[in-house]
């Protein structure tokens, strides 16, 4: 059992490992922030560099936790395309579910020592106001890749938890 730190209530489930932002927007000083217009809320993230513009949605990463019900989720940020970003945002309030966009990843999970930042996957829509879950393509043999489709120990998910929340999360 935890508290949540959004909304105060105490939860059984796991909590999620989450990225209030991009990392590009992250890396942004607030100067840079003013110059290229950026703007970020909690689902949408718009970075208006001179020679091209970043589009960034808010997804949800869902690890198998192997002989559990139970997943490890990860609250993460993908860059879609200027079309699917806006087809998202239209029908942001009700979203059909299964409308699939290209997108990659746009932030560095760890513990994976090795580069998770653009790994490519499907964002997959959801109905009902909820965020839309990312499928890794596979092909890759990054490490995160073979956690999404095998899963991983409980035991890993408990300390990947304990190192983001600390022991009494």
């Amino acid at each position: 059992m935890y508290t949540c730190t959004s909304c105060g209530e105490k939860h059984e489930d796991m909590p999620a490992l989450c990225f209030a932002t991009p990392a590009p927007y992250d890396q942004l000083s607030e100067e840079e922030r003013i110059a290229y217009q950026a703007e970020c809320d909690s689902d949408f993230c718009i970075i208006r560099y001179p020679n091209q513009t970043d589009r960034f949605i808010r997804a949800v990463l869902l690890i198998p936790i192997i002989g559990h019900e139970e997943t490890l989720e990860y609250g993460v940020w993908v860059s879609v395309s200027e079309k699917s970003f806006n087809n998202y945002q239209s029908h942001f309030h009700d979203n059909p579910e299964n409308v699939v966009y290209f997108g990659m990843i746009c932030n560095w999970l760890p513990p994976y020592e090795s580069d998770t930042f653009g790994l490519h996957c499907n964002v997959v829509t959801q109905s009902d106001n909820r965020r839309p879950l990312l499928q890794l393509h596979q092909g890759s043999e990054h490490p995160l890749v073979r956690d999404f489709y095998h899963g991983i120990e409980y035991a890993e998910a408990q300390a990947r938890i304990e190192a983001a929340f600390g022991a009494d999360y």
